[in-house]
């Protein structure tokens, strides 16, 4: 996190720097100018609600495609569930009728 706000910060202060070079008194002078900081910075702060604001836009395009998603794999689990039970009840519907076609022969021990 702070090696992120450093990448933010290092270039504000440098764009807001003035370096002015004196070779006569071989100096050299760094200002900086607190505006040019500040415009920055609203600058960063709006860019960033921007690309905030674009998310939640796309977050709330996207969820009624996820809604309908969500929705046709629940009706796709119901029909198969429906399917699965319609033919657990037509084996054992067949299974009864051979039992009853087909009596067992007596035991006769």
């Amino acid at each position: 996190m702070i090696r992120k706000a450093a990448l933010i910060a290092l270039p504000l202060v440098l764009a807001a720097c003035n370096v002015e070079r004196d070779p006569g008194n071989d100096t050299t002078s760094i200002t900086v100018n607190d505006q040019r900081i500040e415009g920055a910075v609203d600058g960063v702060g709006n860019a960033l609600e921007d690309a905030g604001r674009e998310v939640r836009d796309a977050a709330d395009r996207a969820a009624p495609a996820v809604q309908d998603a969500a929705r046709d794999v629940g009706n796709a689990a119901d029909r198969a569930g429906d399917t699965i039970e319609a033919g657990a009840e037509g084996a054992a519907r067949g299974v009864r009728e051979e039992s009853r076609d087909n009596t067992p022969p007596a035991n006769n021990q």
